[in-house]
């Protein structure tokens, strides 16, 4: 059988093959885009009449899917944040028991047999797992009840949340049929959007295709780290993306002076909630902690530096 010609394969369709999620962040992307060339210039009118309406039925079947099971995406990312937290307490813990029985000692070479290699290493289940197995080998010494007892809590937290994870993969078989559906429909339109645009803007294509379709989100692998260096009360963009609101973003501090970030709506805009992070220090949160409702327009995260006396370097992870 002859291999398609390149030419007319759809990237859209192709690209989004392995995820309904980012088939929603082009949609969400390419429908705000139509609706601000619209309102500026009437010849965009009917590619927005045409595609609006395949848009608004895929986020329906899209969220149909997630609340038939197809939400697993956001339950392994509150697994993993809870885990990522349970690592942190667990540096906590340690100190703890070193005050009991100092690292040299049987004791505490028996509560940690493997050492941190197991929290560390391996599936998700053995990881979890490995914070019951260190309160097995605790067991009943008064010396560590206090200590046993938050890992206890949140070893329960994480199976619970493990749980979850797993219940959520239930009925998605027969959904995933709609919305795969939905998804090839309105990926389709976006690839005969852009044929329309190169046949009648072609003297401006890559401008006009650059404001009208995702391509960031589209290409297959993106950039998930960033880092940088903010002069007093400086503001600096940091990346472009089109995110959700259970997207997940690492935002780490180590300079002296706290750092506000915000998704914008254009190139260093602080139209949003600042999360502010304090020096030297971090956090794991979603998107949703930026307050906004539009994610097709909110795309531009910014980092503005809060000191107005040093410098300071901030680190920003995509997770997910």
């Amino acid at each position: 059988m002859e291999k398609l010609w390149k030419y007319i394969e759809n990237q859209f369709v192709t690209a989004t093959r392995n995820s309904f999620k980012k088939a929603l962040k082009l949609s969400n992307y390419h429908d705000a885009a139509l609706l601000k060339a619209k309102n500026s210039d009437p010849v965009f009118v009917p590619l927005y009449d045409r595609y609006h309406p395949l848009h608004l039925k895929y986020v329906s079947s899209f969220s149909a899917w997630q609340s038939a099971g197809g939400g697993r995406e956001g339950e392994t990312l509150n697994v993993k944040q809870l885990l990522d937290a349970a690592l942190l307490k667990l540096d906590d813990w340690d100190v703890d028991i070193q005050v009991v029985y100092k690292k040299t000692t049987p004791r505490y070479k028996a509560i940690f047999n493997n050492g941190r290699k197991p929290f560390n290493e391996g599936g998700l289940d053995s990881r979890i797992n490995a914070f019951n197995t260190l309160s097995v080998n605790i067991g009943i010494d008064p010396a560590l009840a206090a200590v046993k007892a938050l890992i206890d809590t949140t070893y329960t937290a994480l199976d619970n949340a493990r749980d979850e994870q797993e219940g959520a993969k239930g009925d998605t078989v027969v959904s995933s049929g709609k919305v795969n559906t939905d998804r090839i429909a309105i990926m389709n339109m976006q690839y005969r959007n852009l044929g329309w645009v190169m046949d009648n803007m072609f003297d401006n294509l890559e401008t006009i295709a650059a404001a009208l379709f995702d391509q960031e989100t589209l290409r297959t692998k993106q950039q998930k780290e960033f880092n940088g260096t903010l002069a007093p009360l400086e503001n600096k963009a940091v990346c472009t993306r089109t995110l959700l609101a259970d997207d997940g973003l690492h935002l780490k501090v180590d300079g002296d002076g706290a750092v506000a970030f915000y998704l914008g709506t254009q190139v260093n805009a602080t139209d949003s909630t600042a999360v502010i992070i304090a020096a030297n220090d971090d956090q794991k949160i979603v998107a949703a902690a930026f307050g906004i409702t539009d994610y097709g327009t909110h795309r531009f995260l910014t980092a503005v530096n809060q000191s107005n006396l040093v410098s300071t370097h901030y680190l920003v992870e995509l997770i997910g």
